[in-house]
């Protein structure tokens, strides 16, 4: 029999396999591409999603904290079944639009409040220091079931044909993770302290009043939501330039059509990208230690980020394909080894009862900038090419870096209190 501890990092693992069963996120850009619309169209919808992330993201973290977790997780994938419904179903710009509401609902409901539950019961098991090794094994499991789902969502295309069939497949994972968060134990709820309208103001001017009161912590949130976002809304551009790659590559060339070839490819490439981010995220742990100082290791990997960012665009350029799709690799690397120090970060010096609000502020501030940057990235792609679009972002990446490096968290002493 395991004991408690296994259990539930078998429970957390497990969730984040199930959710990072995606078997469309692969195929995302080309799904809407299929169906007509532009990279500025495109930018709009994802646009949209992070504006809705916006305006729901606190109130959502807050009902989170108290009212509790699991039924926030619980409500976070009825809401992301009822958008697959709908994409796969339906066909138009404004209904994908009308779909991107419940996803955006997915999104905010659960980001930030299963970090909190996992925070927690390192809490209760006394279990604090081990923050960053624990949530990289738990994001390693979520990069193999975003391997697999990208191996077996090339061969459903493959002999189907057609992007639509992978937003009904993702429903039977999400379903078994939905049923997960009713399994998960009562005292990852937190102290739910009652949903009134005066308790969650007064726990929003708790949570804020850290950020004001400790600006490093500020600094922090605003690093890491630009990095995020920038790394979300571009990643899916990788699609396309696979894609561009697969109707030339002389080995495929055997099979006639086109959408079979991208299939194989896009599968078998983003297999590779996410086995490579599985085993980034436990090295996490090892870099941090190599490096000796976290505030050092994750500047150091921004910067990195930053230079991978460059490469894309300076490759797509001189259309090099392969070598841009391998600077994507490095992209996808660096952002794993780098994910986990910032949640252990926040962890560190965030007060646990406050925790799902500001881990949801920190995806708030990253939905702010991917409402500018969505847009903006579609617009320079459909325009000037997607080698611009990502010149664009090392140069904002660049510059976000050099104003707002991350401090050394010594400097922050001891875990920020709740007010």
């Amino acid at each position: 029999m395991w004991d408690h501890k296994k259990l539930m990092l078998f429970r957390f693992s497990s969730y984040g396999f199930l959710k990072n069963l995606k078997f469309f996120e692969p195929f995302l850009y080309l799904f809407f591409l299929a169906n007509g619309l532009s990279f500025f169209q495109i930018g709009l919808l994802i646009g949209l999603r992070e504006a809705l992330t916006f305006v729901l993201e606190i109130p959502t973290g807050v009902i989170a904290d108290i009212s509790g977790r699991r039924k926030s997780m619980a409500i976070a994938f009825a809401s992301y079944i009822t958008s697959f419904v709908i994409f796969y179903y339906f066909s138009s710009f404004g209904i994908f639009a009308f779909a991107m509401i419940f996803f955006a609902m997915g999104e905010t409901f659960r980001s930030g409040t299963h970090k909190s539950m996992i925070m927690q019961h390192l809490d209760d098991e006394d279990m604090s220091e081990k923050k960053v090794e624990y949530y990289g094994l738990t994001r390693s499991a979520s990069r193999l079931g975003s391997a697999l789902s990208a191996l077996l969502a090339g061969i459903i295309v493959f002999f189907f044909q057609s992007y639509n069939i992978i937003f009904l497949v993702t429903i039977v994972p999400y379903t078994m993770a939905f049923v997960l968060m009713l399994t998960y134990p009562k005292e990852l709820d937190g102290t739910p302290s009652g949903a009134s309208v005066e308790n969650a103001w007064n726990h929003v001017k708790d949570s804020f009043r850290q950020l004001v009161n400790y600006p490093d912590l500020s600094r922090m949130l605003v690093n890491a939501s630009i990095y995020d976002s920038f790394f979300k809304i571009s990643k899916d551009y990788l699609s396309p330039i696979v894609e561009t790659f697969a109707l030339t590559l002389p080995l495929l060339l055997f099979i006639e059509v086109p959408e079979q070839r991208t299939a194989i490819l896009v599968g078998v490439i983003y297999f590779f990208v996410y086995m490579n981010s599985f085993a980034s995220s436990r090295k996490s742990v090892s870099l941090m230690k190599r490096v000796g100082d976290m505030a050092k290791a994750l500047n150091i990997l921004y910067f990195i980020m930053v230079t991978a960012f460059l490469l894309v665009a300076i490759f797509l350029h001189l259309d090099l394909m392969m070598l841009s799709i391998a600077a994507f690799f490095a992209f996808f690397t660096l952002y794993n080894l780098r994910k986990p120090m910032v949640v252990g970060f926040l962890g560190d010096v965030i007060e646990p009862k406050t925790r799902a609000t500001l881990l949801s502020g920190e995806n708030q501030l990253r939905s702010v900038v991917g409402i500018i940057i969505a847009p903006v990235l579609g617009l320079l792609a459909d325009t000037m090419g997607i080698s611009v679009a990502f010149l664009f972002g090392a140069i904002v990446l660049f510059t976000i870096g050099f104003i707002l490096p991350i401090k050394d968290t010594s400097r922050m002493g001891k875990r920020i209190p709740n007010a």
